[in-house]
This record gives structure tokens, C-alpha cells and sequence, in this order.
């Protein structure tokens, strides 16, 4: 496992919240394209639940990181890389939250 105050954490996070970004659009994309949902249910769909499983996992695992990287970042005398790799988890955290809040009111194939 990866240090909470190694250099590699000011990108992790970001690469995290980018790699979820091209599963999401490119699994609604073929999702879509394969076996569209009715419009009628609105976003209550099998495709909406699915990115929605696929991101609350995700969320978690940003909120843990930027956690972990926040305690050690109290428990040592060099704590700037750990609390700003802390606040780039949380902020991939929140870009993740704000992404995936369409499917919560849209349908998916619009």
C-alpha cells in the first residue's frame, strides 16, 4: 500500500476520479447503445443503478484515502504533501459526487 505521505498521492486521487470517469461515460455509452431503457421510468433504470453501484464505491474509497492521508499528516513534521494529497482525494470525492448526480434525475439515454 501506498504511503499516505508518498508524492504519487497529489495525483492519485485525480487518476482515481478519471479512470471512473471513462468507466461511467463509456459504460453509458455502450449501455445506451446495446439495450437502451424506455424512456417512460424516467431515471429509475437498470443503467442508472448501475453507475450508481459503480460510484458509491468509489466515493468511499476517495473519503478513506483523504482521511488516511489526513491523520498522518497530523502525525508528522513534513505534512504538505499529506494534506494536500488529502484535499485532491477530497476534492475527487466531490467531482465524483457532482458527476454522478445526473442519474439521480435524468434518464439515462436522453
Amino acid at each position: 500500500m501506498l504511503a499516505p505521505g508518498h508524492p504519487f498521492q497529489l495525483a492519485l486521487g485525480l487518476v482515481i476520479w478519471s479512470g471512473w470517469f471513462i468507466a461511467v461515460y463509456g459504460g453509458l455509452s455502450v449501455g445506451c447503445k446495446l439495450a437502451p431503457p424506455a424512456p417512460m421510468p424516467g431515471p429509475f433504470t437498470w443503467i442508472n443503478l448501475a453507475l450508481l453501484l459503480i460510484t458509491l464505491p468509489v466515493v468511499a474509497g476517495l473519503l478513506v484515502l483523504a482521511r488516511r492521508c489526513w491523520r498522518f499528516a497530523a502525525t508528522t513534521t513534513q505534512p504538505f504533501i499529506a494534506q494536500v494529497a488529502a484535499g485532491l482525494h477530497l476534492s475527487a470525492a466531490i467531482a465524483t459526487l457532482a458527476v454522478a448526480m445526473p442519474t439521480l434525475y435524468l434518464p439515462p439515454c436522453v
